[in-house]
């Protein structure tokens, strides 16, 4: 999707660029917000079949890896220690420089009895850029938890905050290197996960601003003020309006994204009433030529979440919303 309306927004701009400067900027504008909706993965095809599996809205890969830095990866427990020490330390921005925020039990490494991490008042960077985190696929070594929790209640981001407890039992952890040659360790599976966020409509607001205008400075677009509206008619159905306001070259232009997602028991989403209309000075101009690429995804339905490996499947999730936006979510193998 995203090459898609990245190639409606380039020919949107060429043709802008004869009529107003730095207007061509205003296509990548739009798919910052288109993005938030689809993150494009490679298609895997199911083993020993030809047929492609649709590929999901989210990838989940954020939610199961977590950064180690060390020379070699971790052979004992206390390697591990220092390991996700000094990797959640060139992540994260934490109250206090000890490591104290990591305890694991279980003396047979590589059988652990527990693994907890607790990031709480650790402050995350937004506009950071990690588009090389994605592990290679080639696992060298892994863990064994009995019991495995992550919990960041709460985290920071910029000025906003936001609830996330993430846990997990009998679960298998693999450690190998990203695609910048970094170590990392991944959650590939487990008996059964739980995933627990929580924030106010006001702080996701800022979250969102502060990664826009991260993406957005770079072409010269300065986003002054997003409004977000989210509304629940049940755990598994929401109505999304979201509101952008930005200037280019200190000319106002608007953007409104409406729609709507039902999501079904095989837990798949689907995106209906999908609808962008343009405010201010250049918002009319800008949507006539993100509409096409929109229109695509009328009524489209695909997975909610992907995951690093094939193992772990999303068993349930509930979306309520309102000033108080919750999401709790289940997962296993």
């Amino acid at each position: 999707m995203t090459l898609r309306i990245l190639r409606t927004s380039w020919t949107a701009a060429k043709f802008l660029g004869h009529h107003m400067p730095r207007l061509r900027t205003w296509g990548m504008v739009g798919m910052c917000l288109v993005m938030m909706w689809s993150v494009d993965q490679p298609a895997r095809r199911a083993e020993g079949s030809r047929v492609r599996k649709p590929r999901a809205w989210f990838d989940a890969k954020g939610l199961c890896v977590f950064p180690l830095s060390c020379k070699q990866l971790p052979s004992s427990r206390d390697q591990l220690v220092e390991a996700l020490i000094a990797g959640w330390h060139k992540s994260l921005k934490f109250p206090a420089a000890d490591g104290s925020f990591i305890s694991i039990d279980g003396s047979r490494y590589p059988a652990l009895s527990s693994l907890k991490m607790d990031l709480g008042g650790a402050k995350m960077d937004l506009t950071k850029d990690n588009k090389n985190a994605k592990p290679k696929g080639r696992v060298e070594s892994e863990l064994t938890v009995g019991s495995f929790d992550l919990d960041g209640r709460p985290m920071l981001c910029d000025r906003a905050k936001m609830d996330l407890h993430f846990t997990a039992t009998r679960a298998r952890l693999d450690m190998e290197h990203d695609q910048a040659g970094r170590p990392c360790m991944m959650l590939s599976d487990a008996k059964q996960a739980r995933l627990d966020f929580h924030t106010t409509r006001a702080d996701l607001e800022r979250i969102v601003l502060v990664t826009l205008r991260a993406q957005a400075k770079n072409y010269g677009v300065s986003v002054d003020k997003v409004e977000i509206k989210l509304d629940s008619d049940s755990g598994r159905s929401l109505s999304l309006d979201l509101h952008l306001l930005t200037k280019v070259a200190f000319v106002p232009a608007g953007m409104r994204f409406r729609a709507h997602v039902d999501i079904d028991n095989s837990m798949n989403a689907k995106l209906t009433h999908l609808t962008c209309e343009g405010d201010e000075a250049l918002g009319p101009l800008i949507v006539g030529f993100i509409r096409p690429g929109l229109a695509k995804y009328e009524g489209r339905s695909k997975p909610v979440f992907s995951f690093p490996t094939g193992k772990l499947k999303l068993r349930d999730i509930q979306v309520h919303s309102g000033d108080e936006i919750q999401v709790a979510a289940t997962f296993g193998s």
